[in-house]
């Protein structure tokens, strides 16, 4: 931010509700006064032409001289010499369909002698062919030709096209061949050459001469449909090829182009020209070298130069005033800031000039119509500084002013950041039973499945959930939202993310209009979420943010994590025996009974006693799972022991009823703890201790992990596939334009045949892609659950507390990801080369190591094999951070196994 304000010395709004584009100002002697005074013309999108003159500092009405509506937007405005056989200036307005010229005549007067002024048509041109086929972008005035005396006008329109005008007669018309999209433009009268910003991030220059040699008479046809000879012609259009004097890329989107005598080095050459790029500033010389690239620390908004007074013995150069977003002028001379000031808007369109008596006055337009006229500098004082009265100095106050301002410093360079007292806070309610099926209307089942005809016969949907009476299954969550301000808070985006297996019926992203932060009651937000019928649940964790913007303008963000109950994942069936995977965990304690335990499983809606029956079966100690997309698991409890079996037909549904039976046995454990605070110490249950004894499944998980890396190189090679197949395409469109655009096109040789049947390989080609994309997406759900299940009996067989479980997350981790494979394979190696290093002294030495390159590998020999190194040295002992047993002692008890072992790891190291 500056230290200097912008003094207006004049200041207007240009009508009300009213819109201004870049080219809507120009400055220049309008009504052609004998005594040359600029006056301000500005044109409104509106369709709205005003013409001002301000003669001192405060608007008053006269200042205005002519205000008229066009009837038409009016795209841009010029001052020059358009009026044909005469010197005076007109004012030449762009329409998006016309360009028309005017004169500011002074009725009663010559001049600012003149008792009003009327605003006269002198002439006006229709765009393109007969006004057709032509919508003008912008536009740009000089020279062209080097005609003495007199400017010409040239239009672009929306697709690249140049449209001239010598004063009151159509010219030609030129098609830029490398024009997409209009670009802004500038004439050079040193080189008679138009300069142009392509949509390529180019800017190309192509001589005047050029253009209008490039173009050949076009027969045109009388509106009675009668031939004419061939000779003669109404008008002319570009046919042959144009090529441009020079191109220069500049890397970035060109905003304003203006010439002028700008580099230090201009001297030796005639002009510079110079380009505002949206974040940097160019300089080119005439040929379209680079004389200097400075980058801004800016957004700009607009550009104007200005000439600097002579000095002696040196020749006129100018300086550059870039508009920025943020309210500033910075004023550049050559690549240098030579001052900066605070803008009262956001300049769309900037120029210099002389208002009463005083040269350098900066005229500003925003695209609201806010009109003033600047100047730099300071206000002189208006009191003469008088010398103040002696006061004694109180150190006491110094001393504890000096207290505050240390307590200050040491807060704002603190390394814990002092969270602002306005914050958004949430709590969701997430009831333990599904809604009842009465809950929802017929609208609801709309939006559960998805279907927008939905009718009576029509209640299911193949990724839709129903109970035993064929409604959807649904669960309602309350979030509450409540704001700590005082104020009101605009614009708070709520934002649902569930899990894969969890669906928000309607829209997962919630805008709330305002929060009053006054209200004693917070805002409640009923989420209803339905479960998938077509994923293996991984998770139950539902996050929810906030996401708004304090009234000091920062960013801020509120999170809430909340887990959902077990009925969202699962439902309870018969008792199951088939398993073909199945574990035991052992515990320290009597078991409890399994219906106790998941007693919210047995109380869902819809359940009768004659259902509990079924699926209790004989026992109370045994219990079968059935998940929503078909796959069961059932607990069975040993009578006589803690121990717990867990068996499945698949290995990843094994996770998540584990991890509820885990989680459920540690909180009965902690209820029981605080139950019996009051009773005798000595009574208390000892601490719950959970084992896994069993070897680890490792065949199991490596089977999960090659399935998903095999999908994954089979994308990998569709993708290859597909490129060839797309490269060949394009390869024969191109071929076959050549051959329709040739006057004498040669056979095709079957290239259409050709063309239709990559075509058809692309078609094929797309559909296996989405095919094996759906088969990668599921195997990756079906690894994390995997990985998720390793993790907990790695952890309850070598008994690892919080601190290194969190650390083995970290290198074997269940977020699948794209290159899952290649980034865990080279967590493992780091593992083996740090924590879990032979060699101690070894591991400081490799601790900081260089980036690797992820590349995807032939096979995960050396993955699995890592992995296993890594659980065996955990089973032998060894520690990721801290314990008492180090990784060293443990490689010491292994066997020659062991020894093979670190050699391929330090082999598999070199070679990531």
């Amino acid at each position: 931010m500056s230290l200097f304000q912008a003094r207006e010395w004049w200041t207007v709004a240009s009508g009300n509700a009213e819109e201004y584009t870049y080219g809507a100002l120009s400055v220049g002697n309008v009504d052609n006064d004998p005594t040359p005074h600029d006056k301000i013309v500005v044109g409104s999108l509106n369709g709205t032409l005003r013409v001002y003159y301000p003669t001192h500092g405060e608007f008053k009405i006269d200042h205005l001289l002519m205000e008229e509506h066009l009837e038409h937007p009016i795209l841009q405005v010029e001052v020059g010499r358009f009026v044909p056989h005469s010197s005076n200036v007109g004012i030449a307005v762009l329409h998006p369909k016309h360009l028309a010229v005017y004169c500011l005549d002074g009725v009663g007067g010559a001049g600012m002698a003149a008792s009003y002024f009327k605003l006269t048509k002198k002439y006006e041109h229709p765009l393109g062919l007969d006004g057709e086929h032509f919508t003008a972008f912008n536009m740009t005035i000089g020279s062209f030709g080097k005609s003495p005396e007199k400017d010409h006008i040239c239009v672009q329109s929306l697709d690249g096209r140049l449209q001239f005008f010598e004063q009151d007669r159509f010219s030609f018309m030129q098609q830029l061949p490398t024009c997409l999209v209009p670009g802004t433009m500038c004439y050079a009268a040193a080189t008679d050459s138009l300069i142009t910003a392509t949509s390529d991030l180019h800017v190309e220059c192509y001589r005047y001469q050029v253009m209008a040699t490039s173009v050949v008479l076009k027969k045109k046809h009388n509106d009675d449909g009668a031939k004419q000879d061939a000779k003669e012609a109404k008008g002319v259009t570009a046919v042959k090829a144009l090529h441009s004097e020079w191109r220069t890329n500049l890397g970035e989107l060109v905003l304003d182009i203006r010439t002028g005598k700008f580099h230090w080095e201009v001297r030796a050459r005639s002009f510079d020209v110079v380009v505002l790029g949206e974040f940097s500033l160019f300089c080119l010389t005439p040929s379209g070298d680079v004389c200097f690239h400075k980058r801004l620390g800016f957004h700009p908004s607009s550009l104007c130069l200005y000439s600097r007074p002579l000095c002696d013995n040196s020749e006129s150069t100018d300086n550059v005033i870039i508009a920025t977003h943020a309210k500033q002028w910075m004023i550049f001379r050559d690549a240098h800031l030579i001052w900066s000031a605070v803008a009262p808007s956001i300049s769309t369109a900037l120029s210099v000039s002389s208002f009463g008596g005083i040269d350098g006055m900066v005229v500003s337009l925003d695209d609201d119509g806010r009109l003033s006229v600047n100047y730099l500098g300071t206000d002189p004082p208006t009191t003469s500084v008088m010398a103040s009265d002696a006061k004694e100095v109180n150190y006491e106050e110094m001393d504890e002013e000096h207290r505050t301002l240390l307590n200050i410093i040491r807060r704002s360079q603190g390394e814990r950041r002092t969270e602002p007292k306005e914050r958004v806070l949430l709590r969701a309610q997430v009831p333990a039973l599904l809604d009842p099926p009465s809950l929802h209307t017929e609208a609801d089942l709309r939006t559960f499945t998805g279907r927008e005809n939905a009718d009576e016969n029509v209640t299911t949907d193949g990724d839709v959930v129903t109970g035993p009476d064929h409604k959807p299954v649904a669960l309602t969550m309350r979030v509450y939202v409540t704001y700590t301000g005082s104020n009101v808070l605009n614009n708070v985006t709520i934002a649902i993310t569930p899990p894969a297996n969890v669906i928000v019926c309607g829209p997962s992203s919630i805008l709330l209009d305002s929060i009053d932060g006054k209200a004693g009651t917070p805002l409640i937000l009923p989420i209803v979420l339905r479960p998938s019928a077509s994923v293996m649940p991984s998770s139950l964790d539902v996050i929810i943010s906030a996401a708004y913007t304090l009234e000091s303008g920062q960013p801020r963000t509120s999170l809430c994590t909340v887990k959902l109950p077990m009925c969202m994942m699962c439902r309870l069936i018969p008792p199951v025996k088939a398993s073909t995977f199945k574990f035991t965990l052992d515990t320290n304690q009597e078991p409890p009974q399994l219906t106790e335990l998941f007693d919210d499983m047995l109380t869902q809606p819809g359940a009768t006693p004659d259902w509990a029956k079924q699926v209790t079966g004989s026992a109370a100690n045994v219990l079968s799972f059935q998940y929503y997309n078909g796959i069961d698991v059932t607990i069975l409890v040993s009578k006589n022991a803690g121990r717990y079996r867990i068996q499945s037909t698949e290995l990843d549904a094994l996770w998540m009823v584990s991890n509820e039976l885990v989680d459920r046995l540690q909180l009965l454990h902690v209820q029981q703890t605080q139950g019996d605070d009051d009773d005798d110490p000595s009574a208390l249950p000892p601490p719950l201790h959970i084992q896994y004894q069993e070897p680890l499944p490792l065949a199991d998980f490596f089977a999960a992990i090659d399935e998903h890396f095999a999908y994954r190189k089979e994308m990998a090679e569709l993708h290859a596939e597909l490129n060839d197949r797309a490269h060949q395409f394009r390869v024969i469109q191109k071929r076959l334009l050549v051959r329709y655009k040739d006057r004498s096109p040669s056979p095709l040789n079957c290239l259409d045949m050709l063309l239709h049947g990559t075509y058809s390989q692309l078609l094929d080609l797309s559909r296996r892609v989405d095919h094996v994309q759906s088969k990668v997406q599921v195997s990756a759900n079906r690894l994390a659950c995997s990985v998720h299940l390793l993790l907990m009996l790695i952890r309850y067989k070598f008994d690892l507390d919080d601190d290194n479980f969190a650390v083995l997350s970290a290198h074997l981790s269940p977020r699948v990801a794209d290159a899952w494979e290649e980034s865990t394979e080279t967590a493992m190696t780091d593992l083996l080369k740090t924590a879990l290093a032979v060699k101690k002294e070894n591991a400081a030495a490799v601790a900081v190591g260089v980036p690797v390159e992820l590349v995807l590998p032939e096979d995960t020999k050396k993955l699995k094999k890592h992995i296993t190194i890594v659980c065996d040295r955990l089973g032998k002992g060894g520690r990721l951070v801290g314990g008492a047993t180090s990784a060293a002692a443990a490689a010491g008890k292994s066997d020659a196994n062991d020894d093979d072992g670190g050699k391929e790891e330090k082999d598999s190291g070199a070679k990531p």
